[in-house]
């Protein structure tokens, strides 16, 4: 599904672009969204390029699966940053899937069980469409900053290297309708079925431009001078000064608040705050805090507990 295709046309130029700010404005379910994890919580995600590529081919089946728009993506060797469009129970249902496809390929490949079960992932609402183009930006200048020596667009495990970049020979790829189903769980880890003329390459790693929207970015940027723009611009104090405030609650608290009294009766058995231990709040927080992207503020007012020293626990 092209995305740029709205209200049943594909947009271009002004038209385009203010079909975008109405994503921002008009007041609807669907958003930008910038997942990320945390990269002072793990040593590693990926190792070598065979889990790279299990991991690209993993953005497009979570993508496809949950419903999702992938705009954006880069793998790093500890952590990962994704852009989508869409509603947030689809982008919270994409990292959860992503984390455990990924979990379960880990246990697979390395016999490390849970190894991202408590790994925390911020889900950050994008507020307006410059926010967007930094963001973007900031994804695909991720591998210079971590000692990339090499430019952007030669990153494989990003979008970078498709930017205003002339389409591949479609002759170097299969399409999965003439792959087996077999040798297509072997490839892609799943039995879902997904959609038959998606494309891999002689690796066996599906081919980006399958789920995600390249033109929808280049007309975004606009020109290749105004992307090179947005990618010389050291963005990294100006979007990690974001992530402080990116942690804004999604839900209010009178929703929140009958979520934290039926998970408390599900894992403790007990509906009443008061009753629980100490030990029990901190567990609930911790799944308030990276399930349902819930402040510290918002979680210390749930659970009564003291934000200052909540803030060293989640």
């Amino acid at each position: 599904m092209a995305w740029v295709e709205l209200e049943g046309r594909i947009c271009v130029g002004q038209t385009f672009l203010f079909s975008v700010e109405r994503i921002f404005f008009n007041g609807g379910d669907q958003a930008f969204y910038h997942i990320c994890t945390d990269g002072a919580f793990l040593d590693w995600m990926f190792q070598d390029d065979r889990d790279f590529i299990a991991g690209v081919n993993r953005c497009g089946i979570c993508a496809f699966l949950s419903g999702a728009i992938q705009v954006s993506f880069v793998l790093m060797d500890n952590h990962v940053h994704f852009v989508l469009r869409g509603t947030m129970p689809a982008c919270k249902e994409y990292i959860s899937r992503f984390k455990n496809l990924k979990g379960k390929y880990i246990s697979s490949r390395y016999g490390v069980t849970g190894h991202l079960h408590t790994l925390p992932a911020q889900i950050i609402k994008i507020d307006t469409p410059d926010r967007l183009l930094a963001t973007l930006a900031y994804l695909d200048r991720n591998p210079i900053v971590a000692g990339w020596r090499r430019m952007p667009d030669e990153y494989p495990w990003g979008v970078a290297r498709f930017i205003f970049r002339a389409a591949e020979d479609v002759g170097q790829f299969r399409r999965l309708d003439s792959i087996s189903k077999r040798e297509q769980w072997m490839l892609l880890g799943t039995h879902h079925q997904l959609p038959q003329d998606w494309l891999v390459d002689r690796n066996g790693m599906l081919n980006p431009r399958c789920f995600v929207d390249v033109q929808f970015l280049e007309k975004l940027y606009r020109t290749p001078g105004r992307y090179l723009y947005f990618l010389s611009r050291k963005l990294e104090g100006e979007m990690d000064n974001y992530f402080s405030f990116g942690t804004r609650a999604f839900l209010p608290d009178k929703e929140l608040r009958v979520i934290v009294g039926k998970l408390s009766l599900e894992l403790f058995g007990e509906a009443d705050l008061r009753m629980l231990s100490v030990n029990s709040r901190v567990k609930l927080a911790k799944k308030l805090r990276y399930e349902y992207a819930s402040t510290v503020k918002q979680i210390a007012r749930m659970l009564h507990l003291d934000a200052e020293i909540l803030k060293g626990f989640v």
